[in-house]
C-alpha cells in the first residue's frame, strides 16, 4: 500500500476560521461576531474551490497525456506503450492514488531490453472516471481490453507496485495462458492488515485520513499546501510536475479514496486467487521505514512461484522504489531478470 503519511495539519475548518478572525481584527468586539465569521467562511471557501478549479483547468493544458486515449466500456483510458516490437511484453500496474508518470525512471530504462505498456486506472491520472466498483475483476478485465485494444500481444511480464500487485496477482489467476512471469514491487499482501497489528494501524490511520480529502481537494487546499507533493519527489522534473498536478486533482483523490474503500473487497479477491506455477517472480522489497511483519508477508509472495528471486532494496522506502533513480534502477534490474527467465 502506498505510504499515506503526511505532515501534520491543522483542520481546514481552523485555517478557515482563523483567516476570517484575521480579517475580523480590524474590529474587536463587534457584535455579532459569530455570525459574521459564519458568512465568511463560505466567501472563503468559493475562493479556494475557484483556485482550484481554475488551477485544474490549466493543468490540464500544461500536461497533456504522453500516451493515447482508449475508449474502454465507454470510458477514456490513457495507455502509453514504447514502440519495441518483441515478447513478452512489460505491463505496469501503480499501486494506491499511483499514476503512470511514477514510472518516470522505470518505463524509459525497460524500454531498452522490451516492450513496455503503462496506463491509468479508470479516474486515476489522464483517464476519466466511471461508475463501474472498484474491484480487481473491472481492473483485470480493463487492462486486458486496453492491451487488445492497443494491439500490445501477449505474453506478458506483469508488474505490480503496492496495491498494484493484487491487481497483477487476480489478471494473472484470470488469464493465466496471458501471463509470462511477474514482478513485485513492496506489493501489498491480502493479510497483511489481519496478521501485523502495526500495518492495520499504519492503514487505518490513511484510509481515515483519506476520507477527507476530496474535500479538501474540492476546496483548493491540497493544492495550496503540496500535502501530496512529497509522492512526487525524485522523479524526473517534467513526470513530478504531472504527477503534483494530480496529486491535487479532485477527481483523482476522489478516486484514491474510492480505491481504499475497496480493500477488504479487492483482498478477498486476490485470497481466491492459486499459484504462478513454475512462471519466473522477482519480489523487490522496500528496506527502510518496513513495518514489523512487513518481511515475513513479501517472503510469502516469493513463495508464490518455484523461480523466483526475492531482493530488498536497503536505503529505499516504500514509495522511493520507484520515485528514486538508485532505487529505481534495482526495480528494473529485476525486471529484467524476469523477462530473461521468461524469454527461455
Amino acid at each position: 500500500m502506498a505510504r499515506l503519511s503526511a505532515p501534520p495539519m491543522r483542520v481546514h475548518g481552523d485555517e478557515l476560521l482563523y483567516a476570517a478572525r484575521k480579517i475580523l481584527n480590524i474590529a474587536p468586539g463587534i457584535r455579532g461576531y459569530g455570525r459574521m465569521v459564519s458568512a465568511l467562511l463560505p466567501c472563503l471557501t468559493g475562493v479556494g474551490c475557484l483556485y482550484q478549479a481554475v488551477a485544474t483547468a490549466l493543468d490540464r493544458r500544461r500536461y497533456p497525456p504522453p500516451g493515447r486515449l482508449l475508449k474502454i466500456d465507454g470510458t477514456d483510458v490513457h495507455f502509453h506503450a514504447t514502440d519495441r516490437r518483441g515478447a513478452p511484453t512489460v505491463v505496469l500496474e501503480t499501486g494506491l492514488g499511483g499514476m503512470s508518470s511514477a514510472w518516470g525512471w522505470i518505463q524509459p530504462e525497460v524500454a531498452k531490453f522490451a516492450r513496455v505498456v503503462s496506463y491509468d486506472r479508470a479516474g486515476l491520472g489522464w483517464s476519466a472516471p466511471d461508475d463501474l466498483p472498484r474491484t480487481a475483476l473491472t481492473v483485470a478485465r480493463r487492462l486486458r481490453a486496453l492491451l487488445h485494444d492497443g494491439d500490445v500481444e501477449g505474453p506478458y511480464v506483469l508488474v505490480g507496485h503496492s496495491m498494484g500487485g493484487m491487481f497483477m496477482r487476480y489478471f494473472a489467476d484470470q488469464y493465466p495462458a496471458d501471463v509470462a512471469g511477474m514482478v513485485l514491487i513492496d506489493a501489498a499482501h491480502p493479510d497483511q492488515h489481519k496478521r501485523s497489528p502495526a500495518i492495520r494501524r499504519h492503514m487505518r490511520s490513511g484510509f481515515r485520513m483519506l476520507r477527507s480529502v476530496p474535500l479538501l481537494a474540492g476546496l483548493g487546499y491540497v493544492r495550496m499546501t503540496g500535502f501530496f507533493s512529497s509522492w512526487a519527489v525524485g522523479l524526473p522534473e517534467r513526470h513530478a510536475a504531472e504527477a503534483e498536478a494530480f496529486l491535487s486533482s479532485y477527481t483523482h483523490l476522489k478516486t484514491t479514496r474510492d480505491e481504499s474503500l475497496a480493500w477488504d473487497a479487492v483482498c478477498a479477491e486476490v485470497r481466491s486467487t492459486g499459484r504462478l506455477g513454475d512462471r519466473p517472480l522477482a519480489v523487490v522489497s522496500a528496506g527502510k521505514d518496513v513495518l514489523p511483519g512487513s518481511h515475513e508477508l513479501q517472503s510469502e509472495l516469493a513463495a508464490l512461484s518455484s523461480r523466483s528471486i526475492h531482493l530488498t532494496v536497503e536505503g529505499a522506502d516504500h514509495v522511493t522504489l520507484v520515485t528514486h533513480r538508485q532505487h529505481a534502477m534495482a526495480v528494473v534490474d529485476a525486471i529484467r531478470q524476469v523477462v530473461q527467465m521468461a524469454d527461455r
